[in-house]
């Protein structure tokens, strides 16, 4: 397992109604998985799709653990350094995307001035020489307890003991939600089981405009919300919900461009998106449901 990639146990996903009663809860990191493989003074990052990212993250020179070696298992985001002192520092997707784009080595230093990254980790898959999958989850935190020293780029994720009041929070601050573990269960590789580990979203509900129409191609309805553009609706809503817009397309045509049609922002649709982005656009939004009827 050293050294080599690995699929990671990933998530199951379940809706706010299907949250399980377990006692170790923690807020789910808006960033993406990484897997730190440490052996004497040295880590390595890998993706869980097995793409190693060392020579994107000089933080990575930072780590040193009193173990000979570790498999850490956690995420990665990115704070913006340029924000002001006086706000409580804030981890956007955004960010840590900027991060993991950016591969050549000038880039990297550049940007590793300006989007800090870290690591909270929530679980521990190898240590000197011994595969810990086996164990129960709460083995494997309280061993990385005893590895793991908060740092500025490693700290260990929180637990709490209910998830439901901290799914609430989740979704009163706009994070993305929570994670649930079966404190019993252990790891399996490559593998998704509601009995192990699962994930809770916390989605957000906004009413847009529709004010474009991609043309041919790839699907894609430009939004916006209160006369600003708020992004692209890239997954399809159902084939009647677009036949019923197209039917009156040409009412509502203001004008063309290259590959698209843009409309008088008349039909106000409800949309269920997973966070705002940095620059204020819609992450992952779909289709709910037309506010306006609809005739032709």
């Amino acid at each position: 397992m050293l050294n080599q990639p690995i699929k990671p146990m990933l998530l199951y996903p379940l809706t706010p109604d299907q949250m399980k009663n377990w006692s170790y809860n923690s807020l789910k990191w808006d960033g993406f998985r990484t897997l730190i493989h440490y052996e004497n003074g040295k880590a390595r990052a890998f993706t869980r799709h097995g793409t190693e990212i060392t020579s994107r993250f000089p933080e990575l020179l930072n780590i040193k653990l009193p173990v000979k070696s570790a498999i850490l298992d956690g995420e990665c985001i990115a704070f913006d350094l340029t924000q002001s002192a006086e706000q409580p520092p804030k981890y956007w997707w955004d960010d840590a995307m900027k991060r993991f784009n950016t591969k050549t080595e000038a880039a990297v230093k550049r940007i590793s001035a300006r989007f800090r990254a870290h690591f909270p980790l929530w679980d521990l898959l190898w240590l000197d020489g011994i595969s810990l999958v086996n164990k129960s989850f709460k083995e494997r935190r309280e061993i990385l307890a005893s590895v793991v020293t908060p740092s500025e780029t490693l700290s260990i994720t929180p637990i709490y003991k209910d998830g439901r009041e901290l799914f609430q929070k989740a979704k009163a601050l706009g994070l993305e939600g929570v994670c649930q573990y079966n404190p019993d269960a252990p790891m399996v590789l490559n593998g998704r089981s509601e009995h192990h580990v699962v994930k809770v979203k916390a989605y957000q509900y906004v009413t847009c405009q529709i004010v474009s129409i991609r043309k041919q191609g790839k699907f894609g309805w430009g939004l916006s919300i209160n006369g600003n553009y708020a992004g692209l609706l890239e997954f399809p809503p159902s084939s009647d919900a677009i036949r019923k817009l197209n039917q009156i397309t040409k009412q509502l045509t203001r004008g063309e461009g290259k590959g698209w049609v843009y409309l008088e922002p008349l039909i106000s649709c409800n949309i269920k998106f997973q966070c705002f982005t940095k620059n204020g656009k819609l992450r992952s939004p779909k289709f709910e449901g037309f506010c306006t009827a609809i005739s032709a």
